[in-house]
């Protein structure tokens, strides 16, 4: 027999059965288990359990004055299980779950894509409820529905205006979180947003993977600086995709395939399964997921004559296998690999013409693999630890045309990495809305780029550096109900970090240093204060920063080292958390950030990488977003970002002066969706979707040779699903007006001086998709 944690000590035990009974108990529908936890944290009460199979049964909504223990009973009514008192506080649950009636009810409107009760912030990495979260979090998977399909994070900037993208091409991608960007290229720097996958980090420095998102079943997007509990490289915050769970107690799948065809392009197709296997009921499970998918190309090369150049296939496998090992212990070891294999450039050089005319074809590919083990143990007090551990490697290749500076020219750039991390913490929800978190991290992070010319005489290296990050911290966080309303938050993180560097070859200069170490300590502190009728308000200071490196440098055969950078920020905000299955949930909030010697990876006007410390910028923000269920049948979606920054330095006094702003951020971004749910018949679903995103004007970078404007596009989808029992049918128009914009003023750094380069939106697609669960 397996015990299942849900006891949550009663606040003080003198207090009195008749300030218990005061209490208002509001309640989601969810899992039993998750809803005798969260009964008892907001009654004060015990409650113990001992049944694995309680997270089989489904609760329904509850809302209540009535005392706990009343409370209970409602909650456990129909379900096969009742609650015997062991004191006035203090209950066991006892019985077996009610088994469903052969019949079949006719279907139910399904309930809106947002949940209704408590969301919990993983981020936080202390359970911390949305209403008591001192910041800004946006969860795609809530409220605002995943998209179905072939889709990686670039295809989740297009749900939420709060994260932005680069466009050169799947797994190539830089992602930024609150206008919080470097530059448009990659190269030596780590990145400003920190990405997990369950509770691993499986990017460091360079650009996006480029996941594909099957049995994702949310991603949660922690605006930053995250610097205190996530360490260095969360200056713009964090971005964490949430696996769906192994469940041990019943076998199932779902076999998925997807066909699109864009206008003047090829046909792109994907296929998928998921697969779940209890190998001993309630103790052992795997769970595997593997999936291949084609996007047709749709640009033309005028000069070679090949057609639909910009081709990209990927395949991948991911597995969990679960234990629950008992005595509240459990253990998970998961991993997978991914690879990304691009015909050709993504880039044209008018935005109203797609075709390209390169000399040469400009293919790239990576993949990458990893693996991941986790720990935890939860007690009945609610204490928890968590042990995870994982290690990522993948290696990457494109090719560049060279030939507008040197005929039949080519250059190759090759990338290695390898990272490794391990964080242990114990964390402890308390009665009353208090939690607490401490913890240690390890990481160790290599980074290789390598470069290559290729002429008539054969293969020439170009110097190239490797950087070696390693660190190690230990951080801390508590969150302490003041009164009743006001909820105070106080933490810090201290790093001790060493990056060595180290050129491919030896350099012309040696001028720089292979090695520096730096100590530092984030601080962060927030308030979160209940308004009343579910409004809070937040704000929060925190800091973060990036550690520095070696990176090529201008000049031939020549590196230097680049410094740390860092950042400060202070945000208020309030938040309207929707508790039944309709009404209002919403937040809106202003923040203003300090951002210091910022490292950035530039191009020189040879098309070559360097990195350099090119300034300071300030970035204020006003965001928000909305999540209105009037009817259980109709839902509907809503955000804006506005953002205005300024770069100083010598660097952006190159711009004009209303021109020096940060890279991929534009003024104003905004995303409308709309869904409407009908019952036909006893067992079919029809949801249909509209939704409309505005994407404003930005730069390509800092300076005047990157003074080149993008974006400034709207895009208008629709959608068409019928659902019957575990099966679903989905039509699709994706860019419905068939918009041109340029998504992205770059392709090729040889081409860069030319400031007519553009990345544009796949034309007007449409799609079909089949799915089946079992």
């Amino acid at each position: 027999m397996v015990a299942i944690a849900l006891a949550l000590p009663v606040a003080g035990r003198t207090q009195t059965t008749h300030v218990a009974a005061s209490r208002r108990i509001v309640l989601a529908p969810a899992r039993l288990d998750f809803a005798l936890r969260e009964l008892a944290r907001q009654g004060g009460i015990t409650v113990v359990a001992t049944d694995p199979h309680l997270r089989d049964v489904r609760t329904r909504a509850l809302t209540t004055g009535a005392p706990p223990a009343r409370a209970l009973a409602q909650l456990l009514r129909g379900t096969g299980y009742r609650a015997i008192a062991i004191d006035s506080v203090s209950f066991r649950i006892v019985g077996s779950p009610r088994r469903p009636s052969i019949s079949r009810p006719p279907p139910a409107i399904p309930p809106p894509a947002g949940r209704t009760g408590d969301i919990i912030v993983t981020a936080s990495k202390q359970g911390t409820e949305l209403a008591r979260y001192p910041g800004s979090v946006s969860v795609i998977g809530r409220g605002v529905a995943l998209p179905n399909g072939s889709i990686d994070l670039s295809s989740v900037a297009g749900q939420t205006p709060i994260l932005q993208t680069t466009a050169l091409g799947p797994g190539r991608n830089k992602l930024f979180i609150r206008g919080i960007a470097d530059s448009s290229f990659n190269g030596a720097t780590e990145s400003t947003a920190s990405l997990y996958l369950d509770e691993v980090q499986i990017a460091f420095a360079g650009p996006d993977p480029g996941l594909k998102l099957y049995d994702i079943g949310e991603v949660e997007i922690a605006e930053g600086p995250q610097g205190a509990l996530h360490g260095s490289g969360a200056i713009g915050g964090i971005i964490r995709l949430t696996s769906n769970p192994v469940s041990l107690t019943r076998d199932g799948g779902r076999i998925e395939w997807g066909g699109a065809l864009t206008g003047g392009g090829a046909p792109s197709n994907d296929m998928a399964a998921v697969a779940n296997k209890v190998l001993l009921a309630d103790t052992l499970g795997i769970r595997l997921v593997g999936y291949h998918a084609v996007d047709g190309g749709y640009i033309d090369n005028l000069r070679t004559k090949a057609r639909n150049i910009n081709r990209v296939v990927t395949s991948g496998l991911r597995g969990t296998l679960a234990w629950n090992v008992g005595d509240g212990w459990r253990a998970e070891l998961g991993g997978g690999t991914q690879s990304i294999v691009s015909r050709d450039a993504q880039y044209v050089l008018s935005e109203d013409v797609l075709a390209s005319r390169s000399a040469i074809a400009q293919p790239s590919w990576s993949d990458m693999r990893f693996g991941r083990l986790l720990l935890s143990k939860s007690w009945a007090s609610g204490l928890q630890f968590v042990s995870a551990t994982g290690i990522v490697s993948g290696s990457s290749f494109e090719r560049f045309d060279a030939s507008p500076v040197v005929p039949h020219e080519t250059y190759q750039l090759n990338g290695d990495k390898t990272l490794f991390s391990h964080e242990s913490r114990v964390s402890r929800r308390l009665a009353g809305g208090g939690s607490w978190v401490v913890g240690v991290n390890l990481v160790s992070d290599q980074s290789v780029m390598g470069r290559s010319l290729t002429i008539r005489q054969g293969v020439r290296p170009v110097i190239g550096v490797t950087n070696v990050t390693r660190s190690g911290a230990v951080f801390g966080e508590a969150t302490h109900p003041v009164t009743g309303r006001l909820s105070l938050t106080l933490g810090g993180r201290v790093t001790a970090a060493r990056v060595d560097g180290e050129p491919s070859i030896t350099p012309r200069s040696k001028n720089f240093v292979r090695g520096r170490s730096t100590t530092r300590v984030d601080p962060t502190f927030g308030f979160a204060w209940a308004l009343g009728g579910d409004w809070t308000a937040f704000g929060r200071y925190q800091s973060g920063f990036r550690t520095g490196g070696l990176a090529v440098a201008a000049g031939v055969g020549r590196v230097a080292n680049f410094e740390s950078d860092s950042i400060q920020m202070v945000e208020a905000g309030l938040r309207h958390v929707r508790r039944g299955a309709t009404g209002l949930s919403a937040s809106v909030s202003l923040s203003h950030a300090r951002w210091k010697a910022i490292q950035a990876d530039l191009l020189n006007r040879a098309g070559q990488p360097v990195t350099n410390n090119i300034g300071d910028a300030r970035v204020d923000a006003l965001e928000g977003w909305v999540e209105w269920v009037p009817q259980r049948d109709w839902h509907l979606t809503g955000a804006v970002f506005v953002t205005d920054n300024e770069a100083t330095g010598s660097t952006a006094l190159l711009s004009r002066a209303n021109n020096r702003r940060l890279p991929e951020t534009p003024s104003v971004s905004a995303r409308l969706g709309l869904v409407r749910d009908l019952a036909l018949g006893r067992d079919t679903i029809l949801s249909t979707r509209g939704e409309v995103a505005f994407v404003g004007p930005s730069v390509l970078g800092v300076g005047d040779m990157f003074d080149v404007r993008q974006g400034g596009y709207g895009v208008a989808n629709l959608g068409l699903t019928a659902r019957r029992g575990g099966y679903a049918l989905a039509l699709t128009l994706d860019n419905l007006l068939d918009e041109r914009g340029n998504r992205f003023a770059y392709g090729n750094p040889f081409l860069l001086g030319r400031r007519n380069v553009s990345t544009p939106l796949r034309p007007r697609t449409v799609g079909v998709r089949l799915s089946a669960d079992f």
